[in-house]
């Protein structure tokens, strides 16, 4: 399985190299050669420190996990959490007032967020242009100038607490070692430039891009979908994202339109957020890892998982940008199962069976045990489903998207791009196989037919695309309005 989804023979490129991250860099396991005497004890101690490194940041990762959580309404152990996190805050509050004699209070707000103001020079090179530019669980980000490179810059503040700083420090860890293995820049991964303290904040800086597919999907399409053109160019960037990431060992484990950034000229998508990714010899089966709508069966099922996890997430994102429509829009882990399941057919009983939660899921004669809510009572029931054959096809789907006009059409355009239409659908059958050993992997994903056979041409591509380019400076409100109008047509054309 492992060698079906990681390349070995990619040499650099392919290894999992060590990564320092935020380490004293003086410090290393040997300062030169040991004697053979030596070795076992070192090797003993080095083993030791790999399993306490590991044991480490699965307590981050579930730390991030139960915070992000509350986030996605399943608010599991929110309260004992909150609590935690207002003593930790409180400390880091103490500390500041202790180490500059200035009350922390002065640039952040009460829940540790720091609180940039427009003008502010951080750490005597970035000043901030933009003083609200996405705001997480963990962070706020700021866009700023770096004064000393004359190149715009988006800042991740990370918020004052102790375990959210540790959570950062293992974020900046894994950007580290996917960056050194992307040294040209040509991976489609979210580019860290450095990192640095500032007034107890742990801030990271990366390339400044547009925005996320989410803003892209609402500002230029309305929530109707991209056109096929763009989704199949980003399609394959962020196929070859994922495979680098799986080739550095790494899984993302929260893929979707938000955490997908695009260029001012919207022909360039990277993936970011790497605030949930882990190595793979850290993943611990978990119901709720990945944001609900994205999350894969197996993980719903509490079964181990690996790097097919992203390729689900991703199938669901491509198809959400294509369509307009959530794919999957559970309200819980249960209801995700039933919409696996009228989508994509029964999950087989051997992935059911593999999972700690099924039980909850299913009864022993693996029919669903459906938790609906009484309509009239409003109390919460539980309905037996034997019935758990597919009731909509992807297919359909996508072509309702394409529309009856250009299906029925004898244009030879047109039937060229309901052709390319229905490969996009069986692309996405095969990235949201419900059995994880089946589903394609991102380098087989990259040979699909959508991808590597013509058909679009490179005129719908650009248009699709939105090849605008760099917004230039200076442009008056009627000239942006044009743009912007432009920009919409073409993301919205089929």
């Amino acid at each position: 399985m492992i060698a079906k989804w990681v390349n070995h023979g990619e040499g650099q490129n392919g290894a999992a190299p060590h990564c320092g991250g935020l380490t004293d860099p003086g410090s290393s396991d040997s300062d030169g050669e040991v004697s053979d005497d030596a070795r076992p004890e070192a090797s003993d101690q080095r083993e030791l420190a790999d399993e306490s490194k590991v044991q480490q940041n699965r307590d981050i990762q579930r730390f991030v996990l139960r915070h992000k959580a509350e986030h996605d309404d399943d608010m599991f152990l929110e309260n004992a959490d909150e609590a935690a996190l207002k003593v930790s805050h409180k400390q880091s509050v103490a500390r500041a007032i202790s180490q500059t004699g200035a009350s922390a209070d002065d640039w952040d707000d009460r829940e540790g967020y720091y609180k940039a103001k427009i003008g502010e020079v951080m750490a005597g090179r970035y000043t901030v242009v933009e003083d609200m530019c996405g705001k997480g669980v963990f962070s706020n980000v700021v866009k700023a100038k770096d004064q000393q490179d004359n190149v715009q810059v988006a800042v991740k503040i990370m918020r004052c607490n102790d375990m959210m700083r540790k959570a950062a420090e293992k974020e900046v860890e894994v950007l580290e070692r996917l960056n050194r293995a992307d040294r040209g820049n040509k991976r489609h991964v979210i580019r860290l430039i450095r990192h640095f303290l500032y007034r107890g904040h742990l801030c990271l800086v990366f390339e400044c891009m547009w925005d996320n597919l989410r803003v892209a999907l609402k500002k230029y399409t309305k929530d109707k979908g991209m056109s096929l053109q763009a989704v199949r160019a980003y399609s394959k960037q962020l196929l070859i994202a994922l495979r680098h990431i799986h080739r550095c060992h790494i899984i993302h484990a929260d893929v979707k339109p938000d955490n997908i950034l695009i260029s001012a000229g919207h022909n360039v998508v990277k993936l970011c957020d790497l605030g949930s990714a882990m190595d793979i010899s850290e993943a611990d089966p978990t119901p709720y890892l990945v944001s609900r709508f994205y999350r894969a069966p197996e993980i719903v099922l509490g079964k181990e998982y690996g790097f097919p996890v992203d390729v689900f997430a991703m199938g669901c994102t491509l198809c959400e940008l294509f369509i307009g429509k959530i794919l999957f829009p559970g309200r819980t882990n249960n209801d995700m199962i039933r919409l696996f399941m009228e989508v994509k057919g029964k999950i087989p009983h051997k992935v059911i069976k593999s999972g700690q939660l099924w039980k909850q899921h299913f009864d022993e004669h693996f029919d669903f045990k459906y938790q609906d809510t009484n309509k009239a009572t409003r109390k919460k029931v539980t309905r037996v489903i034997t019935d758990l054959s597919q009731k909509r096809q992807m297919v359909d789907m996508v072509l309702s998207r394409v529309g009856v006009e250009k299906q029925r059409s004898s244009d030879s355009e047109d039937q060229v791009y309901v052709k390319k239409a229905k490969q996009f659908a069986d692309f996405i059958e095969k990235m949201t196989v419900l059995d994880p050993e089946r589903r394609i992997a991102p380098q087989d994903a990259l040979q699909h037919p959508l991808l590597t056979e013509p058909g679009l041409g490179s005129k719908g591509l650009a248009a699709g695309a939105v090849g605008e380019g760099t917004p230039k400076a200076g442009l008056g409100a009627k000239a942006k309005d044009r743009r912007n109008q432009a920009s919409a047509r073409r993301w919205q054309s089929k």
